[in-house]
């Protein structure tokens, strides 16, 4: 049986390659790929032709609006089955399509399946900011302007065909005028499953602001009244409270615990240059490759917000704070941790510590790995002091920097260019830790470390962490910082 996706794009380059890896990573192979082109002027159609996936058709059809670009792509389709997904939007999974095809299988005379959509933040995959379920649909809702998700719809061609498409002179409500439409008059059936099928970037057409959510309540008003069926406008403004629950009412930890990112099959070096890669197992470093591995943490995030650390593709991370949790569920794992759980391959000859180790921990580390233990003490002072200073890798070294951040990431990245082999991990405090030259933090603190480690150099770490936050705060709200980068869990 074979699905139609259709995506309709205009200017959606920052979008658009994750969308396409998302169906270009579906494990369903009966799928053709229709996307229509709105006339870009951006980079997406650059991209479109880069497209490896042998089963797309790309038309370009300029000026055209989008639901007239949606009718085109399922004239133009050969599936039994049309999923819409927009060019800002993903699947929840990689077999999800595989899943809607089970399901179909086995209901035949269903014309509809319907889901669910998680809308997420940007590009932090993981941080859901609402859930829109189509469990509580009831067709007598649509009276009151509700409807069920329809991007988490998959509908049969011979309903577009015997009924109608949408309307294309609407801007944003056609959707609702064509479930209107097929629910209430053509009485078409359909089935409602709890399964999430769709991952929507916030702040989409719909939901950009209240001029849009006006245009929306006067289209909906205008359904009814094309479909000769009764309703008024305060009905319809009465959708508002079930709109609100959509974004506090959910389990976040459920809805991501099927949630599976894409493969990078297509444009994978950009995805490398542009995204935190972080590793939630100490098994998973790469140490078969160059790279430079440091703890995610507010300080990373902070620093990065200031534009004073950035990605690399050779830069991997650890979840070293909870604060990452606002951008992607995934457990702590302190530096201390990291160190005593790492298993150093056979390859690697001797560990090389860059910055301050004092005896014990020198000692701590032969006994632990059982390798030559070399230290380079590093001037104090700003970084463009410390890398004054004159540093030769070995290739057979793995490298430990023990400076705070950022001043170890930015002594890696300065490495990273002088050498052509490395191996080099952040470590800061964590060997002293770990060692047991430093008090471990408490239980209780465990995720709350800065606050154990405020009791030495009380007034220099709180500076720190204040500045930190209100770097992050910045770059998160008003600079938009990790809008240009995703977060991304290495498997």
């Amino acid at each position: 049986m074979k699905i139609s996706i259709v995506t309709v794009t205009l200017n959606s380059e920052k979008t658009l390659r994750d969308t396409l890896n998302s169906v270009f990573s579906q494990t369903y192979k009966n799928i053709e790929h229709i996307i229509v082109d709105g006339g870009s002027k951006d980079g997406t159609l650059s991209i479109l032709k880069k497209y490896p996936n042998k089963k797309k058709k790309i038309f370009i059809k300029k000026n055209f609006g989008i639901y007239e670009s949606i009718n085109y792509a399922i004239q133009k389709s050969t599936g039994k089955y049309i999923c819409i997904l927009n060019s800002d939007d993903i699947f929840q999974s990689n077999t999800i399509v595989e899943e809607l095809f089970l399901k179909v299988s086995k209901n035949k005379n269903i014309d509809i399946l319907l889901g669910n959509v998680a809308y997420f933040d940007n590009s932090d995959y993981y941080n859901i900011t609402r859930f829109y379920t189509s469990t509580a649909f009831k067709i007598w809702k649509m009276k009151f302007g509700l409807m069920p998700p329809h991007p988490a719809s998959l509908i049969k061609k011979n309903i577009y065909t015997k009924y109608g498409a949408y309307n294309k002179d609407f801007k944003i409500a056609a959707d609702f005028e064509l479930f209107l439409r097929l629910f209430l008059i053509k009485k078409i059936k359909f089935k409602k499953i709890n399964n999430t099928i769709v991952r929507m970037r916030s702040g989409g057409i719909s939901g950009k602001n209240l001029k849009s959510y006006w245009i929306s309540t006067i289209e909906i008003l205008k359904s009814f009244q094309i479909n000769g069926l009764k309703t008024n406008i305060f009905f319809i403004i009465m959708r508002i409270p079930a709109k609100i629950a959509q974004l506090f009412i959910y389990n976040k930890d459920l809805i991501n615990s099927t949630f599976k990112l894409f493969k990078f099959k297509f444009e994978n070096n950009y995805y490398q240059e542009n995204s935190f890669k972080i590793i939630d197992k100490v098994q998973k470093i790469p140490f078969k490759q160059n790279f430079i591995l440091s703890g995610m943490n507010l300080a990373f995030l902070g620093y990065f917000a200031n534009k004073e650390v950035f990605t690399k593709k050779i830069l991997f991370h650890w979840p070293d704070g909870i604060w990452l949790k606002k951008h992607i569920q995934i457990k702590k794992m302190p530096g201390r941790d990291l160190i005593n759980n790492l298993k150093i391959p056979k390859h690697i000859k001797r560990i090389t510590v860059l910055g301050n180790l004092t005896e014990k921990s020198k000692i701590f580390l032969q006994k632990k790995f059982k390798l030559k233990i070399s230290n380079q003490k590093l001037p104090f002072g700003n970084i463009n002091k410390i890398l004054k200073t004159k540093i030769k890798l070995n290739d057979k070294s793995l490298t430990l920097i023990t400076l705070p951040t950022p001043k170890q990431e930015q002594l890696a990245y300065y490495l990273s260019e002088k050498n052509s082999k490395y191996k080099i991990i952040c470590i800061g405090a964590s060997i002293a830790i770990a060692s047991g030259e430093e008090k471990v933090v408490p239980n209780l603190l465990k995720n709350y470390e800065f606050m154990w480690r405020l009791r030495n150099d009380f007034f220099r770490r709180s500076k720190r962490i204040i500045e930190t936050f209100f770097y992050y705060l910045v770059g998160k709200y008003l600079t938009k910082a990790f809008h240009k980068t995703r977060f991304i869990k290495i498997d």
